[in-house]
């Protein structure tokens, strides 16, 4: 059996002896085989996902070895084709077939992989930080790593439950057509970053159904809460000229989908929905209180139609603007009326 160092067969070793560079792209060197080694595309929602696609020359099987390539990431790691073998210090269950397995910052990094020469060596990884898994999936990292221990105390037993050989199925589909989608689309990115999360969720519901755990929900009371708070204030303080969807999920710290599913769970409402709320009732309470006139308690709020601020606003409060102008003034009058009176 040949046996190489994962440096050996990369084409540019001073390049990957960087120790800033963690979890970059790396190639194959030509003198050993073909493909890509290691390409690395990475999300604005902070997942990064790794796709190897080579083979090596020669016959029969060969023994790679090499350091840990991600130390302060979690990473869920798919073998599809090509690896016969992964090799740790200390037993580690598998997540299901196709040796998929999840690493995480403290975890023993695996020893080698042993591969077959001349065939198609495909891997999908997918890797985050911690506190990016936890704002993602709203599940503890602490309860993961309990999950992973629980099935590395039960490696080595036999028999797995039903639906887990149906969810490694549907991981092998999901992983090729993520390599299959980044040869002829690389830079479609939307279409990577599904399939990443894809990966990802049906990793946790095996790794759910192997050790007889769920992971449970995390209360509403976290990071992602919080955040969505802090949309709230944004929107409340520059309601005139509010920041877009993308600009205001980039601002508070978390993508649009969890920004759009955060209102809607936690106050019943879209983010502009919301807004289109507050800038109503800080125009009512302009308007109420005399503060300026209608024209200009539009404006004040964003709203650069008239007309459509007249509409918006006698269908949230059931009165014309200028009516509850008026009423507030006679009300005024009559009240400045009795007290000189009195």
């Amino acid at each position: 059996m040949g046996c190489y160092d994962f440096q050996e067969l990369v084409d540019n070793a001073s390049f990957w002896a960087k120790s800033d560079v963690p979890y970059q792209s790396v190639r194959l060197n030509p003198d050993y085989g073909s493909g890509y080694l290691f390409k690395v595309i990475s999300f604005q929602s902070g997942l990064s996902l790794g796709l190897s696609g080579f083979s090596l020359y020669g016959e029969g099987d060969i023994r790679i070895s090499g350091e840990r390539l991600y130390p302060n990431v979690i990473a869920f790691f798919n073998c599809f084709s090509g690896v016969r073998h992964v090799s740790y210090a200390k037993p580690r269950g598998f997540v299901g077939g196709g040796l998929s397995n999840i690493e995480l910052p403290g975890f023993e990094p695996p020893l080698f992989m042993e591969v077959t020469r001349n065939t198609p060596i495909r891997i999908v990884e997918v890797a985050m930080e911690p506190h990016v898994f936890e704002t993602l999936t709203g599940k503890s990292s602490n309860e993961l790593v309990e999950a992973l221990e629980l099935l590395d105390f039960n490696a080595g037993r036999k028999g797995k439950p039903a639906g887990s050989q149906s969810l490694d199925f549907a991981k092998k589909i999901c992983g090729c057509q993520a390599h299959d989608y980044f040869m002829n689309n690389p830079h479609d990115t939307l279409f990577l970053e599904a399939k990443a999360l894809e990966l990802v969720a049906l990793q946790l519901k095996q790794l759910e159904l192997l050790t007889g755990t769920t992971t449970r929900q995390k209360p509403a009371v976290d990071h992602t809460v919080e955040k969505i708070h802090y949309a709230c204030e944004i929107l409340r303080k520059e309601m005139a000229d509010p920041p877009g969807a993308l600009d205001l999920a980039r601002r508070v710290g978390i993508n649009h989908n969890q920004l759009v599913l955060g209102f809607k769970e936690i106050l019943g409402v879209r983010p502009f929905e919301y807004l289109r709320t507050v800038r109503l009732e800080k125009a009512y309470n302009l308007i109420a209180n005399h503060e300026c006139n209608i024209t200009e308690a539009a404006f004040t709020v964003g709203h650069s139609s008239l007309s459509h601020f007249t509409r918006s606003f006698r269908k949230e409060f059931g009165i014309n603007p200028k009516t509850l102008a008026k009423e507030n003034k006679n009300k005024s009058v009559s009240l400045n009326f009795h007290d000189s009176r009195s």
